[in-house]
């Protein structure tokens, strides 16, 4: 069986329109956290300063309490209604449900 002389190039046409949508609908990435909102350069700030105060690094990180409490020393306190610890992300577990008993 012989392949027409158009279908190739046809071929070629509908791959590249497929792609031109594709990248077209892709949204640009924003310089956000993980959680999707936009960072703050203060909170990035006072994050650092309470890491270099306690002691911290990336092989070494400072306690979760430790931080929260120079956070809120700072001025950046948790919002209420979050569970204690960090949140959940790519090396964080999540946190272990509510016992009802």
């Amino acid at each position: 069986m012989k392949i027409p002389t158009l279908m190739p190039s046809m071929f070629f046409v509908a791959i590249l329109g497929l792609a031109a949508v594709v990248c077209a609908q892709t949204p640009p990435l924003p310089d956000a956290c993980p959680c999707g909102r936009s960072r703050n350069p203060l909170f990035d700030a006072a994050l650092k300063a309470c890491e270099s105060q306690l002691g911290g690094s990336p092989q070494h990180p400072v306690a979760f309490a430790l931080m929260a409490k120079c956070m809120d020393a700072k001025g950046f306190k948790r919002p209420p209604g979050l569970p204690p610890g960090p949140p959940p992300g790519l090396d964080n577990p999540p946190p272990p449900p509510a016992s009802g008993s």
